[in-house]
């Protein structure tokens, strides 16, 4: 994987620098996938390695985004923990990002990969906010609904909010439907307000 070192930004637009950078590295190690017909795979890959080796063991963690141990002794520390067991294309990645100090990176990377593929694959993530879980039946027929409004594909990601009371709150992207019985019942309660001090006038 070829990847040019990316220049510093100014700290003020940190955030902005951080996901463009992120993008840089997403952009190599998605194409390198595909080149070698593991796309799937390496994603996967890749989440297990953040949600269950970075997760669980946070001196790993630390150790690789650490600014004091040399890249050397990272670099040999990968090795020895990945070669024969991680796919050539995500070891290379690893490898890649040490080499110009990025292991800080991993997690906005991995969000990223995960973004390009969405966006390659025309699949749009949908953010849903329920009381209590949909069903397989409930969810079929929330993307069917949505699959005829939006353009794309939707891919539903589910969040307990027993808050809500009932109904739903869907995010596409800047966009909020809420139809939730909290929202409800406060626009009930503004509305009843509204006309009782209109009557007091």
């Amino acid at each position: 994987m070829n990847v040019e070192t990316p220049q510093k930004l100014h700290p003020t637009v940190l955030d902005t620098s951080v996901a463009q950078i992120a993008n840089i590295y997403a952009v190599a190690l998605y194409d390198a996938a595909v080149n070698g017909n593991q796309l799937d795979a390496v994603i996967e890959e890749y989440e297990s390695f953040v949600n269950d080796v970075l997760a669980k063991n946070p001196d790993f963690d630390r150790t690789l985004q650490s600014t004091i141990i040399g890249r050397t002794d990272k670099e040999a520390t990968l090795r020895k923990v990945f070669e024969g067991r991680a796919s050539t294309v995500f070891l290379n990645f690893l490898l890649v990002l040490n080499d110009h100090g990025r292991l800080n990176l991993l997690r906005p990377v991995l969000e990223q990969v995960k973004t390009i593929r969405d966006q390659r694959l025309g699949r749009v993530p949908v953010q849903v906010r329920v009381a209590v879980a949909l069903d397989a039946a409930q969810e079929k027929a929330l993307r069917d609904r949505l699959a005829a409004v939006i353009a794309g594909q939707p891919v539903i990601h589910s969040e307990i909010d027993p808050a809500l009371l009932g109904g739903l709150v869907i995010r596409v992207g800047d966009t909020v439907y809420d139809g939730s019985v909290r929202t409800h019942l406060k626009r009930l309660r503004e509305q009843l307000l509204q006309r009782s001090t209109h009557e007091i006038q």
